[in-house]
C-alpha cells in the first residue's frame, strides 16, 4: 500500500486496490520480445513501434544548460525511446520510464496499449523543465484514467445486463420485479454519467496539455525554418559575391540610408 501511495502521490480510494488486485489476477506472463529494442508488436495490436531518438530542439537553444531533473522525467535518460503510431493520436509521447523500471500488474496490463505514452519528446533546454512538469502531469492522469475507463466499461457492462434483464422481463411479471430493474437501471446510469464526466475531465486536461506541446514545437519549427533560410541564403551569397570582396569587410547596419520622417 505504502508504495502504490508513494508512486500516485496521494491516497486511493477502495476501487483503486480493487483494480490492482483484479488487473493482477488477470496479469498474463510477459513475452521476452516485449522488452526487445527492435522492431516489436504490442501483445494485442500491430501499432507499437521503436521510435528513432529524434532531437527536438533549435539553434537559438546553444549554450543554454540542461537544467537537473530525476531520470524518470528526463526525456533524454529514458531506458527505452518507444511510441505508438501517429495514425493513435500520440503525437508527442515517448513510453513512460514507469513501464520499464517498474513490474507490477497496473502499468503492465494497459500501459503498452494506450496509457504508458506521457512522456514529452521535446528536449530542447528551454522548454525541457516545462515538458518534464508537463510529464509529470500526464503520468498520473493516465493512472487515473485507466482506473476510470475500467470501471467505465465495467458499470457500462452491468447497465446492458440490467437492461436485458427488464427488457426480457415477462408481460404479467411482479410489478415489485420491475421496480426492482428499474431501480438498478437507473442507478447504474447515474453511475455511468459520473465515470463519463470524470473522463471527459481527464481528456479535457490532456489536451490542454498537448496543445502547450504543439505551440512549443510550433515555435521551434519556426525558429529551424528561419535558421535554415538564413543559411540558404548566405550560402547564395557567397556564391555571387567572392571571399577577397571589401563586401564582407563593411560594417553591416539596419538603418535605412534615407529616414523616414520622425525617425532619427
Amino acid at each position: 500500500v505504502k508504495a502504490a501511495q508513494s508512486l500516485f502521490g496521494r491516497e486511493r480510494t477502495n476501487d483503486f486496490f480493487f483494480l490492482v488486485a483484479m488487473v493482477g489476477a488477470a496479469q498474463a506472463p510477459s513475452s521476452p520480445a516485449g522488452n526487445s529494442m527492435g522492431m516489436s508488436k504490442s501483445y494485442s495490436t500491430g501499432t507499437l513501434k521503436a521510435a528513432a531518438r529524434a532531437s527536438i530542439t533549435s539553434p537559438m537553444a546553444d549554450g543554454v544548460e540542461f537544467p537537473p531533473l530525476p531520470k524518470y522525467l528526463n526525456v533524454q535518460r529514458l531506458t527505452k525511446n518507444r511510441k505508438l503510431t501517429t495514425s493513435t493520436g500520440n503525437l508527442h509521447g515517448f513510453m513512460a520510464e514507469d513501464y520499464s523500471q517498474l513490474n507490477w500488474p497496473l502499468p503492465k496490463m494497459f500501459g503498452k496499449e494506450k496509457y504508458g505514452y506521457s512522456m514529452i519528446d521535446i528536449d530542447d533546454p528551454r522548454y525541457i523543465k516545462e515538458c518534464a512538469l508537463m510529464s509529470q502531469k500526464l503520468i498520473r492522469l493516465n493512472y487515473d484514467s485507466q482506473i476510470i475507463d475500467n470501471k467505465w466499461r465495467q458499470t457500462y457492462k452491468n447497465l446492458l445486463d440490467a437492461e436485458h434483464r427488464m427488457r426480457t422481463l415477462p408481460a404479467n411479471g411482479a410489478q415489485k420485479t420491475k421496480d426492482i430493474l428499474k431501480k438498478e437501471v437507473d442507478g447504474h446510469l447515474k453511475t455511468l454519467i459520473e465515470f463519463q464526466q470524470h473522463k471527459d475531465m481527464f481528456e479535457q486536461e490532456i489536451k490542454t496539455v498537448y496543445e502547450k506541446c504543439d505551440a512549443i514545437k510550433a515555435t521551434i519549427k519556426k525558429e529551424n525554418d528561419l535558421e535554415e533560410l538564413r543559411t540558404e541564403m548566405e550560402a547564395a551569397t557567397k556564391q555571387k559575391i567572392s571571399a577577397e570582396s571589401p563586401f564582407w569587410k563593411a560594417k553591416f547596419n539596419i538603418r535605412t540610408v534615407q529616414p523616414r520622417q520622425g525617425e532619427f
